[in-house]
């Protein structure tokens, strides 16, 4: 009976070791290595004389082979192939640990030159002072890696934002061309561009010219290159481009060979491999555009990057207005205009207006700042498994720095969806990535995932308003309440769910469509306003029942608001 217990036991442990998503790995030394020996000794024969024994598949595809038989016999040098001192660090941490490490994060490469990340956990075999024998296990955390750099990443260009437009703001009308090649010159770097540039129309609109611009150390200037190039010399349908989407851009070489031969014969000489151009339009004036390209290499341009470039580009349009406005009588008012107009300028990308056509829902939304800026959101993303992920949210307070901090909160959001967290733990990241940066401010939310397919809806409350469900006519508010991001610390949220049906209407708003008073000083309140959803239910369209409900707000206040005032409609089909 022991004998087929241990036999069971046994097998146990290789289909634990054989299944098992973490890779499990053993090295033997082909010789013993001094535990006193020095510590760069140790390192170098370790990759020399550490050859692979014993690994699971799991070990073997996180370098990139497909089968154990690929990688036996291989020794750590083959099997990491890098000699930096940043990529071998963890292995002076495993020797100054006494050879005992967990959880040691470390940045390798596989077969293939990727770039991996690890989290370790390794024990060595000590025997009469001489290390025979390695053993560990270890999780590939790259796809995490990757989304923690990516917010990074967002948050420098943030900030880089915020840092751009406060230049703008303080600096004396004497200095700004030197603010502008500044931006320029920051915008380049935190993009990792090998040139960035304005471009300005001639006063006739006949030709652009390069006015302003900024290369990297060893990238040649081409400002002498791009002067008083006719207009109609580039295709049109860039400009239209320009115009309707806001910008065009290059993604690789082959992009600009395919495309129309005055431009490739313009930019290919020059050793440009990709390029991005924004459009610089100010009140309905065409004033030239804003461009980053590379020499190096290809380079596509993120739909994040192009936003937050947009802005900067509409920070330097403000900087050319500036100019002009600065030292006038009315000065005062002009730069209180364009304090406004900073924050108008973030906020517009924060309320989503346009949604993936879905023969399962419908969704429409509404949005009206108080005054110039507010600090209502509204952002959703479509998922690649078809599900949706959304967020409703209201930042206290108004003015540029709301919207700088609404801003920062989609960024986190947005990331938050991309690696698949639940409402709850992106509401959670929202204040982990935010608590650092923002002291002012308070944040309530509502986070939402909706997987069409099974029609579940699961979501997260912090500080908001009901959502309210409307089903065959009747109300339903949904269950659930919680404190603001940011207000208190250590405040816990959770997920809760429901199953919606064909037909169902949801209804997410702001508490500034019924935080409203009528000429007597009589509040709508929630439950007024709870009524006029009710009363308009029926309508044809979703267009239709918003255009009412904000028609009897509006009667209602006689046009009078203290907030923005946000609304989202969600049908199910």
């Amino acid at each position: 009976m022991r004998i087929e217990s241990e036999s069971f036991e046994l097998e146990r442990f290789r289909d634990f070791f054989l299944n098992s998503a973490e890779g499990i790995w053993c090295f033997d030394l082909g010789m013993s290595i001094p535990v006193d020996l020095e510590e760069k000794n140790q390192v170098s024969l370790l990759l020399t004389h550490a050859k692979l024994a014993i690994c699971n598949e799991s070990m073997a595809r996180m370098y990139g082979y497909s089968a154990v038989s690929e990688v036996m016999g291989l020794s750590l040098s083959q099997l990491i192939p890098s000699d930096s001192r940043e990529d071998l660090e963890h292995f002076y941490t495993f020797i100054r640990s006494g050879y005992n490490i967990k959880d040691v994060e470390s940045r390798e490469l596989d077969r293939y030159g990727n770039s991996k990340y690890f989290l370790n956990s390794v024990v060595g075999v000590v025997k009469d002072g001489n290390l025979v024998q390695v053993w560990g296990s270890q999780r590939d955390i790259t796809p995490l890696k990757k989304s923690e750099d990516h917010l990074k990443y967002s948050l420098r260009l943030q900030s880089n934002l915020t840092e751009i437009s406060k230049s703008f703001i303080t600096i004396p009308p004497s200095e700004l061309d030197e603010a502008i090649r500044n931006s320029i010159e920051k915008a380049g770097r935190i993009c990792k561009a090998d040139r960035s540039y304005i471009i300005e129309y001639s006063n006739s609109n006949q030709s652009i010219s390069n006015t302003f611009e900024w290369c990297r150390e060893g990238i040649a200037s081409l400002s002498h290159h791009f002067q008083n190039i006719p207009v109609e010399s580039i295709p049109s349908e860039k400009f239209e481009s320009v115009r309707k989407f806001g910008y065009f851009a290059f993604n690789s070489v082959k992009e600009i060979e395919n495309d129309d031969p005055f431009l490739r014969d313009l930019l290919l000489p020059q050793g440009i491999r990709s390029l991005l151009i924004i459009g610089l339009i100010y009140e309905g004036k065409e004033i030239g555009f804003f461009g980053l390209d590379m020499v190096y290499e290809d380079r596509t341009w993120t739909e994040e990057e192009i936003s937050i470039l947009g802005l900067i580009g509409d920070l330097i349009l403000l900087a050319f207005d500036r100019k002009k406005k600065e030292g006038t009588l009315n000065a005062f008012y002009e730069k209180m205009h364009y304090d406004l107009e900073l924050g108008r300028i973030t906020q517009r990308s924060l309320v989503d207006r346009t949604f993936p056509d879905s023969k399962y829902f419908k969704m429409e939304t509404y949005f009206r700042p108080f005054e110039k800026v507010g600090g209502d959101i509204i952002s959703t993303i479509q998922n690649e498994d078809g599900s949706i992920d959304i967020l409703f949210a209201d930042v206290s307070g108004h003015g540029i720095s709301s919207a700088m901090v609404s801003g920062m909160v989609v960024i986190s959001f947005k990331n938050s969806a991309r690696i698949g967290l639940s409402p709850a733990e992106g509401l959670i990241r929202i204040v982990e990535d935010l608590k650092p940066l923002v002291v002012d401010h308070h944040i309530s939310a509502v986070r939402v995932k909706y997987i069409p397919e099974s029609k579940k809806l699961i979501y997260a409350y912090a500080g908001h308003p009901p959502i309210v469900l409307f089903r065959d006519g009747k109300k339903l508010e949904l269950d659930g309440m919680n404190l603001p991001l940011l207000a208190f610390d250590g405040a816990k949220y959770y997920d809760q769910s429901i199953d919606l049906l064909h037909g169902d209407r949801v209804v997410f708003f702001s508490d500034g469509l019924y935080e409203i008073f009528d000429a007597r000083g009589n509040i709508l309140d929630l439950t007024g306003f709870i009524s006029i959803l009710e009363e308009y239910l029926y309508t044809e369209s979703i267009e239709e029942y918003i255009e009412m409900i904000v028609s009897d707000v509006f009667a209602y206040s006689g046009g009078n608001f203290g907030d923005d005032i946000a609304l989202l409609i969600l049908d199910i089909v």
